[in-house]
């Protein structure tokens, strides 16, 4: 099971293939991409628009923290450390998880930045975009 946010998990056992086709993802060096670095706390889980956040963090910890360099950790209960590359491609806003776990726990998100706040849809599967999440940057 994933060990990213919980709706990583879901996403990555639906897969997150997509046929549309657009520049090549950016991460390190892009202004909109750069707004991304920095630590995420999870706040909310929707599933199908029902909150559904004590089932995928009943101890209120977990994060994700992407990094300059194009990679990520993520952690918290009850699904443990994990770590892998992302990669950011503005034109779609697609965030890509490449977890290193493996192809069934990497994940893509459409996302939506609101200053401080981040809202996650799930993408690239009907299973997928069942997920939302949202999450509160803590550091840069």
């Amino acid at each position: 099971m994933s060990r990213l946010l919980l709706a990583v998990a879901l996403v990555g056992l639906a897969g997150c293939t997509s046929s549309r086709t657009a520049e090549p993802p950016t991460t390190v060096g892009d202004p909109v991409s750069d707004l991304l670095v920095g630590r995420w706390d999870m706040t909310r889980v929707y599933e199908r628009g029902q909150d559904v956040t004590d089932q995928h963090d009943p101890a209120d910890d977990r994060f994700i923290e992407l990094y300059a360099d194009g990679t990520f950790e993520s952690g918290g209960q009850p699904y443990g450390r994990n770590t892998g590359r992302w990669t950011y491609d503005h034109a779609r806003r697609d965030l890509v998880l490449d977890s290193d776990l493996g192809p069934e726990d990497d994940s893509q998100w459409v996302v939506t930045l609101r200053g401080d706040e981040m809202e996650w849809g799930g993408a690239g599967s009907e299973f997928a975009r069942r997920f939302r999440i949202t999450s509160r940057r803590v550091s840069r």
